[in-house]
């Protein structure tokens, strides 16, 4: 008798356990489908990102000077300019996709393409202080708002000295 009983309180116990097994499955299945939609959500607001960074750099190259005549900066800061204009979009995909820093996206890039070297801009960025509080920043939004004033900068136009 009391192995009966024993028995049937391992059925319950068992019973249960299925039960909660069930449960718990479904809960999963209804978490995995929210997953999908976020990360369907997370994936077209990705491609909105690249694709307003694409918009952002051409508006940013359309403001840089062609000539460093009429520039504040000098040639090498002017193409540092145009560099971290251009990386724009790639720096926002790799920042949107991993977790990497914008710097370290910037100088991954620059050690591929052999043209500027990362020192260089980082002492343009020592050199101006506009730029200073951004590049140390280091974050995605600071490096959308670097881009634009260092764009800004390149526009400018030296100072005339009169001749008195």
């Amino acid at each position: 008798m009391i192995w009966m009983l024993l028995i049937g309180l391992i059925v319950v116990a068992m019973l249960y356990i299925l039960w909660q097994m069930e449960q718990i499955g479904k809960t999963n299945k209804g978490l995995q489908a929210k997953l999908r939609i976020r990360e369907q959500e997370l994936l077209k607001l990705q491609q909105a990102a690249f694709q307003l960074a694409e918009q952002q750099k051409s508006m940013l190259e359309q403001q840089l000077p062609q000539s460093e005549a009429v520039s504040v900066l000098n040639k090498a800061e002017l193409e540092a300019v145009r560099v971290l204009c251009q990386t724009l979009p790639l720096v926002v995909k790799e920042c949107c996709s991993r977790p990497a820093s914008p710097q370290q996206v910037l100088n991954n890039q620059l050690r591929r393409q052999k043209g500027i070297e990362p020192a260089q801009i980082e002492l343009m960025m020592k050199k101006h202080s506009r730029l200073t509080p951004l590049w140390q920043n280091n974050s995605l939004m600071s490096y959308l708002q670097l881009c634009i004033v260092a764009a800004t900068l390149a526009a400018e136009q030296p100072a005339k000295v009169s001749s008195l």
